[in-house]
């Protein structure tokens, strides 16, 4: 997983993400607000895979996802950025998206989960535990 998420670590960069958020909250002005809590957002699944290396991509992806949360690098859309690009980051690894494994009736109950434990975990009520065994991170809550 290590090698994976060094590759990853060169394509998920900050100009990326910004890129990303100014397209999620267009037409206002995308502003980064503060630029080292999105740098550390970045380096996460990178750290995790070399101190942790037997935690999935899933997890990966969650640790991600929540370091963009809770660390509010842009003024606004940090959720909707977050989704994104944990989202993207599955697929980079050859998994299914958040809500890519559902059926075609169950995508959008899927899709609420996945906002709503987003949303829990921005609030400070699930870590990066709870929200790496979410629906959609491709474990099970136990």
């Amino acid at each position: 997983m290590a090698a994976h998420a060094s590759r990853l670590a060169r394509i998920f960069t900050s100009e990326y993400a910004c890129r990303i958020n100014a397209q999620i909250v267009h037409p206002a002005t995308a502003q980064l607000v503060k630029p080292n809590e999105l740098e550390s957002a970045l380096a996460r699944p990178l750290n995790v895979s070399i101190y942790e290396p037997d935690r999935p991509a899933t997890y990966l992806a969650a640790t991600l996802s929540y370091g963009i949360m809770n660390g509010h690098p842009f003024l606004d859309g940090n959720k909707r950025t977050a989704f994104f690009i944990a989202n993207e980051y599955l697929r980079a690894q050859g998994l299914p998206g958040l809500v890519d494994e559902g059926k075609i009736g169950d995508v959008y109950q899927g899709l609420v989960d996945v906002a709503d434990r987003h949303i829990d975990a921005a609030a400070g009520k699930l870590g990066v535990e709870g929200l790496a065994r979410s629906p959609g991170y491709g474990e099970t809550q136990s």
